[in-house]
């Protein structure tokens, strides 16, 4: 299926989870198409929610259905330039289901996309999994993540350009990335610690001009 055909089918699942009215319920999957299919979407795209979506399958949230609708926003907004893109998401979250989502519930989930800001150890085991889940790209193996590495370049180049970009890349996420002393921070993911440091290091040697990315 493509990855298309899936983000709706996986939509409409969750909408009718929630018992959303279906023309609310279309609707809101137009404006999320909308979002995630804009041709500056090279990786954060709904190819991205769809793998994460397949990553969540079989792991035990607490709350499976925040969880998934969390993954479904947390990058509905988003733009190279800014830096709020996560808490605008939330925002939106909350804008579009203030009236049809019990609000402690809502809060949960917009809680979960905030945090996908810093992608760090909150304590709590579903927003945990959900960071994982986002970070899970980092441990493929290397011609996977290589396609995320140039789709997220594409993103960014048109804005501010090839030598900003890699030291920017470098310095604000692969440095700090690799400082951390887990990588993944629920033992559902370790195993995919080591292949991720592997791939952080080539990607930032490519940058640095040390060697060639392929």
């Amino acid at each position: 299926m493509a990855a298309a055909d899936a983000f709706a089918a996986a939509w409409r699942d969750l909408a009718s989870a929630f018992d959303l009215p279906a023309a609310f319920s279309e609707a809101l999957l137009a404006e999320l198409q909308a979002g995630y299919g804009h041709p500056s979407r090279h990786y954060h795209n709904e190819k991205h929610i769809v793998a994460m979506l397949n990553g969540a399958t079989g792991l035990e949230f607490n709350d499976p259905n925040m969880a998934r609708l969390a993954i479904f926003f947390h990058d509905v907004i988003y733009d190279p330039t800014r830096s709020d893109n996560e808490q605008r998401s939330a925002n939106l979250l909350r804008e579009k289901l203030a009236d049809l989502v019990v609000s402690e519930r809502l809060d949960r989930a917009a809680d979960i996309i905030t945090a996908t800001n810093a992608h760090k150890a909150t304590g709590d085991h579903d927003t945990d999994l959900v960071l994982d889940l986002d970070m899970a790209i980092l441990g493929q193996p290397w011609p996977v993540y290589l396609s995320y590495a140039q789709g997220v370049m594409a993103e960014y180049l048109p804005h501010i350009g090839d030598a900003a970009w890699r030291q920017g890349r470098i310095s604000l996420f692969i440095d700090p990335t690799l400082a951390h002393r887990d990588i993944f921070i629920t033992e559902h993911f370790k195993p995919l610690e080591t292949q991720a440091r592997e791939n952080l290091r080539h990607e930032k040697a490519w940058l640095s001009g040390n060697m060639p990315l392929a």
